[in-house]
């Protein structure tokens, strides 16, 4: 029997979607896709994926928030935020605010994979 795996990927910027899936789908992944926090949100109550990969700065809502609404309905759910525009500050509020890990742009295949797997076992071991 074969598990299906789902990540949720959420960036506004479609090229950057459609290279981070690409990725994904060829490391075995089921790709859900949103350009906002508000529709991650939605997504993640209707489909439980998995992993929410998700961009930092976003219109409607923006990771940090929809990353702390996540965490506050599904805890255990890994969430990783990524971001071109790195500070101290941008770190901390994605850790405060309950992501798994915080990765800055740009972000290598392998190391994406890296990354998701990582996480994504961490949570299956628990």
């Amino acid at each position: 029997m074969t598990s299906t795996k789902t990540i949720l990927l959420v960036d506004d910027v479609m090229d950057m979607r459609v290279v981070m899936r690409i990725t994904l789908e060829r490391d075995g992944w089921t790709v859900l896709e949103a350009d906002n926090g508000e529709t991650a949100v939605n997504i993640v109550h209707s489909e439980s994926p998995d992993v929410v990969l998700m961009d930092y700065n976003m219109p409607i809502m923006d990771g940090i928030t929809a990353c702390a609404h996540i965490k506050q309905n599904f805890d255990k759910l890994p969430v990783i935020i990524y971001t071109g525009a790195y500070t101290d500050s941008v770190k901390n509020n994605a850790i405060d605010a309950g992501a798994d890990l915080f990765l800055t742009k740009p972000i290598l295949p392998k190391d994406l994979r890296q990354h998701v797997s990582s996480v994504y076992t961490k949570t299956e071991k628990v």
